[in-house]
């Protein structure tokens, strides 16, 4: 029995380390963009980066983070917004939940940008975690 948990424990580790490294990076093709936890994303420093929110016009006025630039990913000019960002910038991309954002950061990724995050759990999470919103 003992010989029996001795090689089943390190299966399990083994199992839990790869699910949480899959949680943090999508993989496209060759391009792997990366997922930031609330958390994570207030540890982060964002001055040289682009805060795009891909919300409706009437969530961004409801309440945003700083510096946050709208890119509505339901309208018809989103693919010629995004084509005209510079693709070797630092992107956080973020939503309500997590989905519309997550959809943003996969074509920006086919698209070839280089550094994009999805911030996962949207404005939900964010707010939460206690990051600051403005109006």
């Amino acid at each position: 029995m003992k010989k029996a948990l001795f090689l089943i424990v390190p299966v399990i580790i083994i199992f839990v380390a790869a699910m949480v490294y899959r949680g943090n990076s999508e993989e496209k093709g060759n391009s792997a963009y990366c997922n930031l936890s609330a958390k994570e994303y207030t540890e982060v420093d964002t001055k040289e980066a682009v805060i795009i929110d891909v919300r409706t016009q009437r969530e961004f006025d409801s309440g945003h983070l700083e510096n946050a630039i709208i890119i509505d990913i339901y309208q018809k000019t989103f693919k010629d917004e995004i084509s005209k960002l510079d693709q070797n910038e630092t992107y956080y991309v973020y939503c309500k939940t997590g989905m519309r954002s997550r959809s943003a950061v996969n074509y920006m990724m086919q698209m070839g940008f280089k550094n994009v995050c999805n911030l996962d759990g949207g404005i939900n999470y964010l707010s939460r975690a206690g990051v600051k919103l403005v109006k």
